[in-house]
């Protein structure tokens, strides 16, 4: 929470404890911000997510308060559902764009109270120089500083008188009192020295003016940024909203010198599909190159390939039917389904293909296969099924709500890539089987080199440089033609 006010806190620990589902709340304040952790019952009803979605409204109408969450099951740690990040050179310019792009933003939906994270201002004092006339009066740009730096903020250690102790040194720093900070008329009195030794009020060589300033300046790659940040409407997926935020003409009319930053949440989420996309590229190259070792076959492994596409076609169609947005968990359980469906295709194949080497039919030695090998199949499925029931129902304890999309996407995955395994696998092991006998001969007289009988008929070197044939049906060498 960050406010200036201690009353926004103590409103937000007491808003906490009248929730049914908090157990306990403990508070923690500080000079301008504070914290609240709230203690979640194990027999709630609602999701953390669920549950900080539903607050979100009634935070809005605490005066003076910017409240953010944080939890260890987001994408990011800026404590919003959704982050954008701006960059750009001129700090105006940025400004101006980013609370184009909130006031927008404020019209959706779609998200909820969004704002320009640690955009809060201070009070500060102004101090804008005169150059041209602090140059004729012979007034130095470090002489002002100096001047301005001791009367505030006192001088730097060292320069600073110190008192000795018997063990150390402590600097002695002198600076203006508080209460006469907040006096223009004391610091535009403060005297300046001048190159000629004499001196001239410091209001008489700059311009000195109460502000206001940002509390922190960030900056990525030498670029200045402001971060905007949203939580999302409830039954809202982070892509659709950002789809609508990246329509906004704010979004797509930037002006020269502001772009958008992948910073945050955008590029972790980026190096994880990227990570993601290589592990799986990785494995199936790995898992084609054992099969060909085991099969000692081509065209047989490209069948346990196609049957991969099985997986996420029957996650894809329950995350669709229940609702649920990708994230994390459902590319956990798209790895786990890749490798069971590749398993039970890798059954069927392997023991068609053996019943085909000890002679059996193809299609017998197919249908046998489908027969054999349906009941491990099944029972691997249904087994795998009942474990990822209570993580899809959110039954294992505590917040696991975050991790049902996984079973519903492994049990989704599993109950049709095994219907549609004992079906598709069969079909395209025959079709592979057959091309393969028709293109292996075409294709062996193409790159075969030895046929039977060519020692027979080497070509002999002479020493005279000459060469004869040896004809298998002869004993005497003839010339060669």
């Amino acid at each position: 929470i960050r406010s200036a006010g201690v009353r926004a806190k103590m409103n937000f620990d007491a808003l906490l404890r009248a929730q049914p589902d908090v157990a306990d709340t403990y508070a923690r304040t500080s000079v301008g911000s504070g914290s609240v952790t709230a203690m979640l019952k194990d027999d709630r009803k609602m999701s953390s997510t669920e549950f900080q979605r539903s607050l979100a409204s009634k935070l809005n109408q605490i005066p003076d308060a910017r409240v953010s969450f944080n939890s260890n099951q987001g994408w990011g740690s800026s404590g919003r559902d959704l982050t954008i990040t701006l960059g750009g050179e001129d700090p105006k310019q940025l400004q101006e764009t980013a609370f184009s792009i909130v006031k927008q933003m404020q019209g959706l939906k779609s998200v909820v109270a969004p704002r320009i994270s640690g955009d809060l201002q201070r009070p500060e004092i102004v101090i804008k120089p005169n150059m041209d006339l602090a140059a004729d009066l012979g007034v130095t740009t470090s002489a002002l500083s100096n001047a301005i730096r001791v009367a505030t903020l006192g001088d730097i250690d060292q320069n600073s008188a110190r008192f000795s102790l018997s063990d150390r040194q402590i600097p002695i720093r002198v600076a203006l009192a508080e209460d006469a900070r907040t006096r223009l008329s004391t610091i535009e009195n403060l005297p300046v020295p001048t190159q000629n030794g004499g001196s001239v009020p410091l209001g008489v060589v700059a311009q000195i003016s109460f502000g206001a300033g940002p509390t922190k300046i960030e900056r990525t790659n030498l670029e200045r940024k402001l971060t905007i940040g949203t939580d999302l409407a409830s039954g809202v997926v982070s892509s659709q909203a950002m789809e609508q935020i990246h329509n906004l003409p704010a979004m797509k009319n930037m002006p020269q010198g502001v772009h958008e930053m992948t910073l945050g949440q955008a590029k972790w989420q980026a190096e994880m599909l990227t990570n993601f996309m290589v592990a799986v590229v990785s494995g199936i190259l790995l898992l084609f190159a054992v099969l060909v070792l085991l099969y000692k076959r081509v065209m047989p492994p490209f069948v346990n390939l196609g049957s991969l596409a099985l997986a996420p076609l029957g996650g894809g169609l329950a995350l669709l039917i229940t609702g649920n947005p990708m994230s994390l968990p459902v590319f956990i359980g798209l790895l786990m389904l890749l490798g069971i469906v590749a398993k039970n295709s890798i059954l069927l194949v392997d023991f068609a293909l053996e019943e085909m080497e000890a002679g059996v039919d193809k299609r017998v030695a197919i249908i046998d296969a489908g027969h054999k090998r349906a009941q491990p199949i099944v029972m691997t499925t249904i087994a795998m099924v009942a474990g990822m029931i209570p993580t899809a129902l959110s039954l294992s304890g505590g917040d696991s709500s975050w991790r049902a999309p996984m079973g519903i996407v492994v049990i989704g995955g599993l109950i049709l890539s095994t219907l549609l395994t004992l079906l598709i696998v069969p079909a395209g092991c025959s079709l592979a089987v057959g091309l393969e006998r028709w293109i292996g001969p075409r294709l062996s007289r193409r790159l075969l080199t030895y046929r039977p009988g060519d020692d027979e008929r080497a070509i002999e070197h002479r020493p005279g440089g000459g060469r004869i044939g040896y004809d298998p049906g002869s004993e005497s060498p003839r010339p060669a033609e």
